[in-house]
């Protein structure tokens, strides 16, 4: 069943480029350093969205399937994710027209990959944070 729906989804998603263009880093960048209410606002409802996927997707996967390797710390704050978005796309501006959910998820992934296997066998396994 869990197959059957991320295959729907991935078939989904695959279709969007026709329906639209995905926002850039260098957009989102821009965004981001805006600090009017608007761009500040979308910057971090498209930021901490894309937290939440990436921590969705996360929970509901089995190791051995395969995962995105993003663990968050349980006291991350919200403006702790972005910043840290921020800090990698000045850091990687040949990737300023990628796809910013793209640059977004290798953000997260730079500074909070998971542990080995091996080391989260040793610890609680404790469900990832939402925000």
């Amino acid at each position: 069943m869990k197959r059957h729906t991320l295959s729907f989804l991935f078939l989904f998603l695959m279709q969007l480029p026709l329906f639209g263009t995905s926002i850039t880093n260098e957009e989102l960048l821009k965004t981001c350093t805006d600090s009017t209410p608007g761009p500040h606002n979308f910057c971090y409802g498209f930021i901490i969205s894309a937290a939440n996927a990436a921590q969705f997707y996360r929970n509901i996967m089995d190791a051995e399937e395969g995962y995105i390797d993003i663990c968050f710390p349980e006291n991350i704050s919200n403006k702790e994710i972005v910043e840290i978005y921020i800090a990698w796309a000045k850091k990687n501006l040949a990737l300023a027209k990628n796809p910013a959910f793209i640059g977004v998820s290798s953000s997260f992934s730079t500074k909070y990959s998971c542990k080995p296997e091996k080391e989260i066998s040793k610890e609680s396994k404790k469900p990832s944070v939402y925000f």
